[in-house]
């Protein structure tokens, strides 16, 4: 992974983190259009009860509508990167508030994402660190 990878995730990720969900819902066709190949391939974490894998940029778009819509708010933010060699393994915390039930939820997220020509081309996500990790490459 270069390092302007990296950096191009850092920046990407700053920049919605600071987005609510209406800004990412309506950011959604611009940003995917920008930032995922063509062919981008996005494996939701398979312990994930509606985890699909999605291939291509209208089939990312919408998974993500169908994931936001699910809350009245949302947000996260990026814990740190680490660049892994192929893949940059991202550690995250996501918040949110249901939109039916009104609750409050927080978790710590992980992904592993590899590029190719300065864009996502897969994205993997997981919920258990120690899966990620195994996924990257990095062992305890």
């Amino acid at each position: 992974m270069s390092q302007q990878d990296v950096e191009l995730l850092e920046g990407l990720l700053a920049g919605a983190s600071g987005m609510d969900r209406e800004e990412l819902l309506a950011a959604l066709p611009e940003l995917v259009a920008a930032v995922c190949t063509e062919d981008v391939e996005w494996v939701e974490d398979p312990r994930r009860a509606d985890g699909h894998t999605h291939r291509g940029a209208e089939a990312v778009i919408g998974s993500w509508r169908r994931w936001l819509e699910q809350w009245d708010e949302y947000g996260f933010v990026t814990e740190r990167l680490i660049d892994c060699g192929g893949e940059v393994l991202i550690v995250a915390k996501e918040h949110g508030r249901g939109a039916s039930s009104g609750a409050s939820v927080e978790g710590r997220i992980f992904a592993a994402v590899a590029m190719r020509d300065g864009k996502i081309a897969r994205y993997r996500e997981f919920t258990d660190e120690q899966d990620a990790r195994r996924a990257v490459g990095l062992t305890d």
